[in-house]
């Protein structure tokens, strides 16, 4: 089913988490890029406002804090407050609601923009994270949970929106292209994601260290560690420490702060996390580590070998597996050349 009459306004609901809207910024991008014609509003929690605006076919952020909402409802401020988004959100009429959330929280945004019935697009009953966020939406699309992220989100906008999907994902910038060498006038910073909101996604503070110490010997120039909470901290000094003089712990940052930082990176490479997805959207060279937990998924889904040319995904060989730091210099001097065909200081053993 697609639809049949022009679409040139578009609200999109995606509150959070940093990764999943990192995720949507490409399927924005993408469908932009598909038809220029369509401008995005888009509802986003107040802690990720920054992300969304991003994108140069998003025209308004309206802020949402379901999250504080929830522990402040009895509060005069909160009604207020709620009032308020709900006049900024039914401001406009929209062509086309898309909640690519599918959540009950997400449900009732979508059923107050103000749009025709037949306008309000999500996943279907059998695939929408909550099932009850179909009652919400006359225009269903099935979308398996176990694709990825980026799969999910690609197939709702192609059919909400009317366009065939092909090819890799749209970067917000243009991703590197094949060269003689890295570019003489970007800095050779390497950042460092290690942060991240499960601890099984998360890789050893040691390898973390010795793959710095290889990268700084094949032609990195310094390495550039974040980090977002006292833990992720504590372990950035200790990979800072052991790599020595040219590692750099980031002050506490802003995500605008860190978003520009990921932009101005030679490369990134990072477990599963919203840094390390921003980092391919941003079109950057990203080694992608995804832990044991993610070893299915990446195996079976179409989303590794076709998310960009830019990118690498590397996936412990079975389950319950490692990730070793010999196969992420590999995967690095793979990605290097790739780009660069001519580079000759690789990483050696």
């Amino acid at each position: 089913m697609h639809p049949v009459q022009p679409v040139h306004r578009v609200l999109l609901i995606k509150t959070s988490s940093m990764g999943d809207i990192v995720h949507t910024l490409s399927a924005v991008q993408e469908a932009a890029a598909r038809c220029p014609q369509v401008r995005f509003d888009w509802v986003c929690e107040e802690a990720f406002i920054d992300l969304p605006a991003l994108s140069t076919a998003v025209d308004r952020v309206i802020p949402v804090a379901i999250r504080r909402w929830r522990s402040t409802l009895l509060q005069t401020q909160t009604r207020h407050e709620i009032a308020a988004f709900i006049r900024e959100l039914r401001a406009v009429r929209y062509d086309r609601v898309i909640d690519a959330q599918g959540l009950i929280k997400t449900a009732w945004i979508t059923r107050l923009a103000k749009t025709e019935p037949a306008a309000r697009w999500g996943y279907d009953w059998s695939t929408a994270r909550e099932r009850w966020a179909a009652w919400a939406t006359s225009g269903h699309v099935r979308a398996p949970q176990q694709w990825h992220a980026i799969e999910r989100l690609r197939i709702l906008f192609s059919q909400a929106l009317g366009y065939p999907l092909r090819g890799e994902i749209v970067c917000l910038n243009r991703p590197p292209v094949r060269s003689g060498g890295p570019d003489p006038d970007r800095s050779r910073r390497v950042m460092f994601c290690h942060g991240t909101s499960r601890r099984e996604k998360s890789w050893p503070a040691a390898d973390w260290s010795s793959l710095g110490i290889r990268l700084l010997d094949a032609g990195a120039s310094e390495i550039l560690i974040p980090w977002g909470s006292p833990e992720e901290h504590a372990r950035a000094q200790r990979i800072a420490e052991a790599i020595g003089d040219r590692a750099q712990v980031m002050p506490a940052s802003t995500i605008a702060t860190l978003a520009k930082a990921v932009q101005e990176a030679w490369a990134v490479v990072g477990v599963d996390s919203g840094l390390m997805h921003l980092s391919v959207v941003l079109g950057r060279p990203t080694l992608a580590l995804m832990t044991g937990a993610h070893h299915r998924k990446f195996r079976a889904s179409r989303f590794a070998p076709s998310w960009a040319s830019h990118a690498r995904v590397i996936v412990p060989e079975s389950a319950g597996g490692i990730i070793t730091v010999d196969e992420v210099a590999q995967a690095w001097t793979d990605l290097q050349t790739s780009l660069h065909p001519d580079i000759t200081r690789l990483i050696t053993t």
